[in-house]
């Protein structure tokens, strides 16, 4: 569920269910309604490609050295996030109006044959484990405030108060390679894992979260919830809120047959609003990237981008989506019908729900691609680190430091 918050007239944050690929993210835009949406957008979608392109576990390109001791699985969400960083790059550096883009991601690929959970993220989206009553944060902000602990642990409270309280890091975009942090947890029955990005856990507290699990189980009543908690508290920011529930039947199908799992239960990993409305939602319902790009898309200038979007994310990778596409059902974004969500009418929040399969199209040869434009690029220097930046950035992509207009 992803909800535009009180106080943002856009929401930049997207949200990715792909159960039968066992693939889960939340992305975080930067760089206002003009960038961040597609930022984010064009994240989840290549996370999307890359996954269905690598349903065989075969990987692209020879393995790094220092993750040949990491699971495939591991190793496929590393590649991944690499690779969406690579698109949001490129796109950021074609298109003057999206310069300076990037976008926070957390994704987490849930493997019901080998048990595990493999959680990637870049930026300050995190991860949270819910098991026997217990929370834990399985993800590190990469935030200047950690930076500096890692770098001087005994750090006061007035040293820590004195630093700015907003700025990561880490991005997808800002540079042309980035570093992502990866872990493997072994998951078991009852787990509930639970992705969000900041505008949850920066006005949620952990023990709020942990009581939003003690007051119910069913996964649409809890995200509805802790949103409700986030905007009660000031909504200062988009808020997203994924939830994924380990069924204890899905990892015995897992180990009695894999492969019927993956071709005739891809739900058994259990996610809000998977099921109810299938039915009605099979014949009208665009599919989630349609969705999100289309409504990145509300200008002349963002049509050009989101169909830049479609083109960069797709590289490389289509001919072995294709082979995989009459395998996969496709995901469409609907709007609540209960009566939560009509309260809510208007917040930009949905669930994602499996829809029909399409059936496989021929491809059409690509378009021609149009010649570059020149492009005046003006230039000036962060007064925090001196680094170059490009006018009309709104933040430095070295150091993150805010820049006054």
């Amino acid at each position: 569920m992803t909800d535009v918050g009180r106080q943002r007239k856009h929401n930049e944050d997207n949200v990715l269910v792909k159960s039968e690929l066992g693939l889960f993210v939340v992305a975080d835009g930067m760089g206002g309604h003009n960038a961040g949406n597609v930022a984010s957008a064009l994240a989840t979608r290549s996370l999307d490609n890359f996954f269905e392109a690598t349903r065989t576990g075969v990987l692209p390109g020879p393995v790094p050295a220092d993750e040949q001791a990491l699971d495939p699985g591991a190793r496929r969400v590393l590649a991944a996030i690499r690779k969406a960083n690579h698109d949001v790059y490129v796109i950021s550096n074609t298109y003057s109006q999206h310069q300076g883009m990037g976008s926070t991601v957390v994704a987490a690929h849930v493997s019901c044959e080998t048990e595990q959970i493999h959680v990637g993220h870049v930026g300050d989206s995190r991860c949270y484990r819910i098991r026997q009553g217990e929370i834990e944060q399985l993800t590190k902000d990469h935030s200047l405030i950690n930076d500096a602990l890692a770098l001087k642990p005994d750090l006061s409270q007035d040293e820590l108060a004195r630093l700015p309280k907003n700025i990561i890091t880490r991005a997808l975009g800002m540079k042309d390679a980035v570093k992502v942090d990866i872990r493997s947890e072994r998951i078991q029955p009852g787990d509930v894992f639970l992705l969000c990005s900041d505008g949850l856990s920066g006005m949620v507290s952990e023990q709020q979260i942990l009581d939003v699990f003690d007051i119910t189980q069913d996964p649409r009543e809890a995200c509805e919830l802790l949103i409700a908690m986030a905007n009660e508290a000031g909504g200062t920011d988009n808020i997203s809120a994924l939830i994924i529930s380990i069924q204890p039947e899905a990892l015995d199908d897992a180990q009695t047959d894999g492969a019927e799992l993956e071709d005739t239960r891809p739900h058994r990993i259990d996610e809000f609003g998977a099921t109810p409305l299938l039915a009605s939602v099979r014949e009208r319902q665009p599919s989630v990237e349609e969705v999100d790009l289309e409504a990145a898309a509300s200008s002349d200038g963002e049509r050009v981008a989101a169909q830049q979007v479609h083109s960069i994310a797709d590289s490389g990778l289509r001919s072995q989506a294709q082979g995989a596409a009459g395998r996969a059902p496709r995901m469409a974004a609907v709007p609540f019908t209960d009566r939560r969500s009509r309260a809510a009418a208007g917040s930009g929040r949905y669930v994602a729900v499996a829809a029909a399969p399409r059936a496989p199209v021929k491809e059409a040869p690509p378009p021609a691609k149009p010649a570059k434009r020149p492009t005046e690029v003006r230039v000036a220097r962060c007064a925090h680190c001196k680094h170059e930046l490009f006018i009309g950035n709104r933040f430095c992509v070295e150091c993150g430091a805010p820049i006054k207009p």
